[in-house]
């Protein structure tokens, strides 16, 4: 989407994000503004995959994504930052999805497309597409181990 369609459709957007941020984001005050301002710089891109009905559009689905370029290795992949569907989702739109994602991340440069979900159904549509998911993302809040590595309370 271009930057004016990214305000237009804000609220909309905004929702999809908020159901299904990953759990790095944390819970800064102003994080809805951050990514906003992100999108509409270019530095977060939002896909839609939307429907006309009766000249009005209907969203399906929101995906926002990020290219990572990994410093250490010179390895650049795509991560699927947010993804969220409004419907119930089709094998056969997932799939149109996921090629034209696929194209994208490859005229980039990019070695593959990596994600964050807790959502088993992406994990095994993602193992369709031959996803590597034998690792775990583990996140450890600081504050909390913090408190607790020197027996403080809240």
């Amino acid at each position: 989407m271009l930057p004016d369609q990214i305000s237009k459709f804000w609220p909309i957007i905004k929702y999809a994000v908020e159901e299904s941020l990953p759990p790095m984001v944390g819970e800064n005050p102003d994080k809805m503004n951050r990514v906003l301002s992100s999108m509409i710089s270019g530095k977060l891109e939002v896909w839609a995959s939307y429907r006309y009905e009766e000249e009005i559009i209907k969203f399906e689905a929101i995906l926002v994504t990020q290219l990572l370029f990994d410093e250490a290795s010179g390895i650049k992949n795509l991560l699927l930052y947010c993804v969220y569907g409004y419907t119930v989702i089709t094998d056969s739109s997932w799939l149109e999805g996921f090629k034209a994602i696929s194209k994208y991340a490859k005229s980039l440069g990019c070695s593959g497309i990596v994600a964050y979900t807790a959502n088993e159904n992406v994990v095994e549509l993602a193992k369709k597409f031959g996803a590597d998911t034998s690792f775990v993302f583990v996140s450890i809040p600081l504050n909390k181990l913090v408190l607790d590595q020197n027996d403080l309370e809240d």
